[in-house]
């Protein structure tokens, strides 16, 4: 039986997906987690990529940051996608640095046509030197940013302008809605951008709770995948308290083909 969702692939479980061969529709790859692999992992990593389809996820393109884009990173990930064959490529439409001083967090934008602008134009230039369009994140949000362009609109006008979907983060969406009172059904009924990817996680149920990736998908999150219909891949992340791959395989509705 074939899973209902992908997983995020984390390193401990790299070689229990290989001997368990489950069946699961997608793996997605976080390529900052890989940049710097052995070849040995390396080549694991092409063992799976012959079983399944290989989504690649960045944390680092730094889409939104007025710091010139860093050429080789995106020639390292160039390199890294062609080798894999992945086509599927996302990031966030967030940003991460100014004057070249990193946040470790993705950190929302203004809403703003001067913001559109200068992302669509990075856009451009990004996709054209990947040879391949990209999909953007959804980013939590914990305070209010500038701007009065709907977060939805965002995604529809970058969408229309460079071909980018949205690379559709349900818990992102729940998260904020915790902080701000935002409800998700605003943001998806006024999405037309088309969805390259979903994701799913679970949060910690405290009043005002972060993107923590620490366990299972909320009822909540469960019920807007359910009425989006999705045709997209459906990746489930977890990074907090992750459990083994034995554990996780019953969970999302797989089973193992061997002993994990």
């Amino acid at each position: 039986m074939t899973a209902r969702m992908g997983i995020s692939v984390r390193q401990e479980w790299v070689e229990p997906l290989l001997s368990a061969r489950p069946a699961l529709p997608a793996l997605e790859v976080i390529f900052e987690q890989w940049m710097f692999a052995s070849e040995s992992r390396l080549g694991q990593l092409e063992q799976l990529g012959e079983r399944y389809p290989l989504l690649l996820h960045c944390l680092s393109m730094n889409i939104g940051s007025s710091d010139p884009l860093d050429r080789h990173y995106f020639e390292q990930l160039r390199a890294f996608a062609d080798r894999f064959g992945v086509d599927g490529i996302s990031d966030h439409l967030s940003w991460r640095s100014v004057d070249h001083h990193w946040s470790l967090s993705l950190l929302p934008l203004p809403r703003t046509e001067e913001v559109v602008e200068h992302v669509a134009a990075r856009l451009d230039e990004v996709q054209a030197f990947l040879g391949r369009t990209i999909a953007l994140e959804n980013v939590s949000q914990y305070l209010p940013v500038p701007g009065d362009i709907p977060p939805a609109e965002m995604f529809n006008e970058l969408y229309q302008r460079c071909g980018t979907a949205i690379h559709l983060d349900l818990n992102n969406l729940l998260v904020t809605e915790r902080w701000l009172d935002e409800p998700p059904s605003l943001f998806l009924d006024a999405l037309v951008a088309d969805i390259a990817c979903i994701h799913v996680a679970g949060h910690a149920d405290v009043a005002l709770p972060v993107d923590d990736h620490s366990g299972m998908p909320s009822a909540a999150c469960m019920n807007l995948l359910r009425q989006i219909e999705p045709r997209a891949p459906v990746i489930l992340e977890w990074d907090r308290e992750r459990p083994s791959l034995r554990e996780l395989l019953p969970a999302i509705g797989t089973e193992r083909a061997a002993s994990v």
